[in-house]
């Protein structure tokens, strides 16, 4: 009775280790194995009784295993098994038991999954040199047009308001980084709260238009809002505000003709709220890659136009932050639609 009290305590336990455990005997027959362990190497049959070559497949493991039986010392090493298309980055490790002769008694491998860690490193690794290249051009160029008017240029009127200019606006482009990576930063580690309240959705769109009017002037772009007036959306107003004025930014920027407009719509039970331009559109091969930080489809024409590669990152996560949902249409060169979907009802304010 007792025993049978410690093999169910024993098999609770080894079901719910949440990495891949196997147990081999010193003939190499498999004696146990977890489910996850054969979700790890995707094994569709029942492996205990087997020996363990008719088993494992990965070379690197079987290498691990001999390694561990023959020297009779703990083994370890990064292994990487193909799964579904896809590469899963494991670590692996096997432990021999002996017995008090010292002959080997069994061995007890590990697989511990670590493709988030690689992919979180990846990305990590990605960020600070996207970041460095970022940060490098303007502080290259502003110490450039320092130099020169410390150089003498400062005594030529017309190339010393020249470069103040340029060093103004790199200045301005460093700031907008900065700004959008505190943002960012400040996001995802979860420091910025969403308070929602209802808002007039058109008053609103209107307050985001009047920051852009001479902007679109200049272009001879119109900006249209075609909101009704009586519609409330239930959402963070300052957080809104901010979405709406990357997205219009960002249509401003790449629109030589036409212009932007604003409409709300339902579409497949949900409301949506659509920023549509008529502008240079977006490839279809990078649309899926739209959101991602610093990700450009025209890196100079962004840079240029003093994008920050930020904001569509930012504009994602907030849309995110609220629970509702992000869909980018684009056709190259006709324009862009980026279509925020609310699930939540409409409220009429005016009932």
């Amino acid at each position: 009775m007792v025993e049978s009290e410690h093999l169910k305590y024993f098999e609770a336990i080894f079901k719910s280790i949440t990495d891949g455990v196997l147990i081999v005997d010193p003939k190499g027959y498999i004696v146990l194995a977890n489910q996850k362990f054969k979700d790890i190497l995707k094994m569709d049959e029942t492996p205990e009784g087997k020996q363990i070559i008719e088993v494992i497949r990965n070379i690197d493991l079987l290498n691990l295993l001999r390694s561990a039986m023959l020297k009779k010392e703990e083994s370890a090493e990064e292994i990487v098994i193909k799964k579904s298309g896809r590469e899963l980055f494991i670590f692996a490790k096997v432990m021999p038991v002996l017995a008090s002769e010292g002959k080997l008694s069994s061995l007890i491998v590990l697989l511990h999954d670590i493709t988030r860690l690689k992919q979180l490193e990846s990305i990590r690794r990605d960020f600070v040199a996207n970041v460095s290249h970022e940060l490098k051009t303007p502080i290259t160029t502003i110490k450039g047009y320092a130099e020169a008017l410390l150089g003498g240029a400062i005594n030529e009127r017309d190339n010393a308001l020249k470069f103040v200019q340029i060093i103004k606006n790199q200045a301005e482009r460093l700031s907008a980084l900065v700004e959008d990576l505190l943002t960012i930063s400040r996001i995802e580690f979860g420091d910025i709260t969403i308070e929602k309240e209802d808002i007039l959705l058109n008053e609103l769109v209107d307050t985001v238009f009047q920051i852009f009017h001479d902007k679109a002037e200049k272009k001879g772009l119109f900006l249209k809002n075609e909101i009704p007036g009586n519609v409330t959306v239930y959402a963070d107003r300052d957080k809104l505000i901010q979405i709406l004025t990357n997205l219009v930014d960002n249509s401003i920027k790449f629109t030589e003709n036409g212009g932007v407009t604003l409409k709300f719509y339902q579409e497949n039970s949900s409301s949506v709220l659509s920023v549509e331009d008529t502008g240079i559109g977006i490839p279809s091969a990078h649309l899926h890659r739209l959101g991602e930080r610093f990700y450009r489809v025209d890196k100079a024409r962004s840079r240029q136009l003093g994008g920050t590669g930020l904001g569509l990152a930012i504009v994602k996560h907030l849309v995110k932050a609220h629970e509702w949902d992000l869909k980018i249409e684009s056709e190259h060169g006709i324009g862009t639609k980026v279509k925020i979907i609310i699930p939540e009802k409409l409220r009429d304010i005016s009932q």
